[in-house]
């Protein structure tokens, strides 16, 4: 064995303590060496290559150990120094730290061809090793006491130049609680103001009244939008050229794109999936990783949908959510695309809440309504709200029952057809005859409740065949859910 020069790899003072700090490396350097990259991230699930059989098939060459805690991953250069010698100490800071070795190999035990050390590489290094597997050493280690920690090392070599890659896992549960959700507060008064936090976000920014932001995370981007259409992606595609599936639902939108450094996205999510949960939230779509896509650009294209601006670099461990609460007549959606590049990760925030058409864009009084029918021949009637797949009436439609009553006790030799009036969702027969039995419920209400003479009102309903609107959004479909009054000529 070569002389172990035990200063130079020794652990920090407090192996587990120390390492939670995450801002310091748990062994130190080799004598010049230099960092190319490092990544850092709290709360992060990490698979680290837990042994390898040689003589396997290619599926069963490589056996994984899944860990979650604080990682940390590094790419270091040394010039002009052999694999060998850099293993070596390695080694010996690994069994003096009380670090049990798991797995180890080198050279031809590694892989017995440049193919097969390419492929083991690349199982066991976080960062692309590109060229530098030549020569390889590998190390996996794991302490149990007083708590668990895991080293994943690989050392490869291309002509004078020797790069290590070290992975370190400070094994420990994800702390939730650190994002907040209202939706009292927002449910109510949607431009509830939150006070600006220190952080330096993007002028004119603020958090949803919903929903807190990650601790240390700053606003980069921010845009809201009354009443527009939004889609949700709500299925993974297979192919390149499969689509996704979309929710589509219109209300008021906010895109909120939030920058956050040395936490994992994991970390994150479960934060934001604990704090609506509580709320009452409940899940519509979700993917983690390689279960959304292992496509980069769809990867891409999923943030992208309910990004305020593009996703960019950061689609790398993405973990995506839709989310929902229905609060009486209004619905709220959630959607979070967290996504990292190096030791920084982004979250695509966007919330939508959906509403029914404000009962007061159209006033429903007598003079407005003979106005239409003197003109047109008929007035549409938007004050008239049913239980949902029912003919029953809301106590709300009082306003708009009492004007057509109003109107017919003015225009003393009206008739009129009361018409029903249904969007096209589900079967066109069923909603047929939902129109003619909600017309049917309006008539009797007038007749029994404000003394309407029976042979002046007609029902009659014709489903999805006469819409007021396209069917292809919410506010169209809510407009084409009507009673239409028809003049009925003598």
């Amino acid at each position: 064995m070569l002389p172990i020069a035990k200063n130079l790899l020794t652990l920090l003072l407090g192996i587990s303590c120390s390492f939670g700090l995450i801002a310091k490396p748990l062994f130190s350097t080799f004598p010049g060496t230099k960092e190319k990259y490092s990544h850092h991230s709290k709360g992060e699930e990490v698979k680290l290559l837990k042994s390898y059989n040689i003589d396997s098939e290619n599926a069963d060459k490589f056996e994984f150990e899944n860990f979650i805690g604080d990682v940390s991953h590094f790419d270091y250069e040394i010039k002009n120094t052999a694999t060998l010698n850099i293993f070596e100490n390695y080694r010996e800071a690994i069994i003096n730290s009380g670090l049990d070795i798991i797995f180890e190999c080198s050279n031809e035990s590694c892989g017995k061809t440049l193919k097969e050390q390419n492929q083991l590489a690349k199982q066991a290094a976080y960062f692309n090793v590109y060229n530098y597997y030549r020569k390889p050493k590998y190390i996996y280690a794991v302490k149990k006491s007083p708590s668990t920690i895991a080293v994943s090392l690989f050392i490869g070599q291309y002509n004078e130049d020797t790069h290590t890659y070290l992975s370190t896992v400070d094994v420990k549960p994800i702390e939730t609680g650190k994002i907040k959700a209202n939706i009292d507060a927002y449910k109510k008064n949607p431009s509830n103001e939150i006070v600006q936090t220190k952080n330096k976000d993007t002028k004119g920014s603020k958090d949803h009244p919903l929903i807190s932001r990650y601790p240390g995370a700053s606003i980069d981007h921010y845009k809201q939008t009354d009443y527009d259409e939004f889609n949700f992606p709500i299925s993974v595609p297979k192919t390149k050229s499969e689509p996704f599936d979309m929710l589509k639902v219109t209300g008021d939108i906010t895109q909120i794109t939030y920058k956050i450094k040395n936490v994992s996205t994991l970390k994150i999510y479960r934060n934001y999936t604990a704090a609506l949960t509580k709320e009452g939230f409940e899940t519509i779509f979700s993917c983690e990783k390689e279960q959304c896509t292992e496509n980069q650009k769809k990867l891409q294209e999923l943030g992208d949908h309910i990004a305020e601006n593009r996703v960019y670099n950061y689609y790398r461990a993405p973990r995506y959510q839709v989310m929902k609460s229905a609060q009486g007549d209004q619905t709220i959606y959630v959607a979070t695309f967290i996504g990292s590049y190096q030791s920084e990760v982004w979250v695509q925030l966007a919330v939508v809440r959906t509403e029914p058409l404000q009962k007061n864009l159209v006033e429903v009084n007598a003079d407005n309504v003979i106005e239409q029918l003197k003109q047109k021949g008929k007035a549409a009637i938007y004050g008239i709200y049913f239980e949902y797949d029912k003919a029953e009436i809301k106590t709300e439609s009082a306003a708009a029952l009492e004007a057509i009553a109003n109107v017919l006790k003015k225009e003393k030799n009206l008739t009129l057809y009361v018409v029903g009036h249904t969007d096209d969702t589900g079967k066109a027969d069923y909603n047929l005859q939902l129109s003619k039995r909600r017309a049917a419920a309006v008539v009797e209400v007038l007749v029994t409740q404000y003394k309407i003479s029976k042979s002046r009102l007609i029902p009659q309903g014709v489903g999805p065949y006469s819409p007021a609107a396209t069917n292809r959004n919410d506010l169209g479909r809510q407009l084409n859910r009507r009673v239409e009054l028809v003049e009925k000529l003598p």
